[in-house]
């Protein structure tokens, strides 16, 4: 790889020291995965320029998504310019498969800036990133599914704050309920960091992407939950911009880890 230098209390950006994690529900179920492998090859940091990132995943050739609120430069009280945000597929310790620049944005279409985040405001919470190079057609994609349902067994993979330079997963975790807004609530250890990560299930045998993890919810009882955006909100709009039909894998990307890909589906 080359080189590269109801009430809710929300955790959404502010670091905490490792132990104080909120979406670390117990034990930290996070394991590394292979940058390079297929469908970790086509998750990526989303750098801000500003020392910042999220998370994200590519879905089509020269698509890729992330949570809205990854947009928001909060000096400046305004959403950061498309150009200065870079997606970085298959990052590991400094190293990366490819990056691009992003050309533009969709945003969307509910979603409001610098507002109070409510759970109604995270059903909301998606971007599309449109790349200035066709990087999938490197590191493969993954399309958008089926959304996640209640029960369903899943699996959330990003860049978390304490884990930033490389790509941690959590195996079948589970998608739990939904809040206002039909935002769904998974188990999945997912922290800072994490904004955009995919939530994945496996049909067929392939993985596909049926929600994006965009929030830590504290709920009244004092459980911990993750907050992620289902698939149906955004699967046209992407279809729109670019998304493939179908996953596949890149000439950059190696093949999946067997065991790892039969654990993720369930098995």
């Amino acid at each position: 790889m080359r080189r590269l230098a109801a009430a809710l209390l929300l955790v959404l950006a502010a670091p905490a020291p490792a132990a104080e994690l909120k979406g670390v529900k117990g034990a930290d179920d996070r394991i590394e995965v292979v940058a390079a492998q297929y469908p970790w090859s086509t998750v990526g940091r989303l750098n801000n320029g500003q020392g910042g990132h999220c998370s994200g995943m590519l879905i089509g050739p020269r698509l890729a998504i992330t949570a809205a609120h990854c947009l928001w430069n909060r000096k400046t009280r305004q959403p950061m310019p498309a150009r200065s945000l870079h997606f970085v597929a298959g990052y590991d310790r400094g190293g990366f498969l490819a990056a691009a620049r992003v050309d533009r944005t969709v945003i969307a279409p509910g979603w409001h800036f610098g507002i109070p985040y409510t759970p109604a405001l995270a059903a909301h919470d998606w971007a599309l990133l449109v790349l200035d190079q066709p990087l999938g057609e490197q590191v493969g994609w993954v399309a958008p599914g089926e959304p996640a349902r209640p029960g369903d067994r899943v699996v959330t993979v990003g860049y978390g704050q304490d884990k930033a330079h490389i790509p941690a997963a959590h195996l079948g975790c589970a998608v739990t309920g939904t809040l206002a807004g039909g935002i769904l609530t998974h188990d999945c250890d997912a922290v800072h960091g994490d904004s955009g990560a995919p939530v994945l299930v496996w049909r067929n045998g392939a993985p596909r992407l049926a929600a994006i993890h965009v929030a830590t919810f504290t709920l009244q009882a004092g459980t911990i939950l993750g907050g992620a955006v289902a698939s149906a909100a955004f699967a046209a709009e992407a279809a729109r911009q670019g998304a493939g039909a179908d996953g596949k894998a890149g000439p950059l990307s190696q093949p999946p880890d067997v065991t790892l890909q039969g654990r993720a589906a369930g098995r």
